[in-house]
């Protein structure tokens, strides 16, 4: 009898083991998504300055694909405008799926609809100004980073409701890293 249970625990134990490398052969799979941000999410660089970024739009995984859009305005750190304008998407470079459904951090017994997903979002985006006038249609590119909590997987990092935003690295000009505030989803769509 004991032999028997021993074998029984050795091959639920063996299931168990096999049972991650079954979940990362369905994230291989192709999903599409929304990306909803129409409220501002905003970050901050080491020297004060903020960066506010609304925006929305499609992108899908394997193959990787996006269509993305919106606005950002920067002030430095006493609120002064330093730029605003529009960016746009021009290549998704990763995205890492936290899970769907699921307010780990808020209120782990809120449940949301299954299709509201969270997830890192890495695009690379190219920024155009258009305020103040002085420097109006001065562009750069960026790395646009969309952080949103939602799903029973977000890192470590993201511990607890303020990891939900952005960071932006407007290369070789300022890297707003400090999230500030933020909201934002990720509707599945398929």
């Amino acid at each position: 009898m004991k032999e028997r249970l021993v074998l029984v625990i050795l091959l639920a134990l063996a299931f168990m083991a096999l049972a991650p490398a079954g979940a990362a052969v369905a994230d291989s799979e192709s999903h599409s998504y929304q990306l909803h941000m129409e409220h501002p999410n905003v970050s901050e660089a080491s020297n004060g300055d903020r960066v506010a970024v609304t925006g929305g739009g499609t992108f899908s995984t394997h193959p990787d694909s996006v269509t993305a859009s919106g606005t950002f305005t920067h002030t430095n750190a006493s609120g002064a405008l330093m730029a605003s304008g529009t960016w746009i998407a021009t290549d998704l470079i990763e995205f890492q799926p936290y899970g769907c459904g699921v307010l780990v951090y808020t209120d782990p017994d809120t449940t949301l609809p299954p299709n509201f997903c969270g997830g890192a979002l890495k695009l690379r985006v190219h920024l155009t100004a258009t305020a103040p006038a002085s420097i109006a249609g001065l562009q750069a590119d960026g790395i646009l980073t969309i952080f949103c909590i939602i799903g029973p997987n977000p890192p470590n990092n993201h511990d607890d409701p303020t990891g939900e935003g952005i960071s932006l690295v407007v290369q070789g000009i300022i890297n707003f890293n400090k999230i500030v505030s933020g909201m934002n989803v990720y509707i599945k769509t398929s």
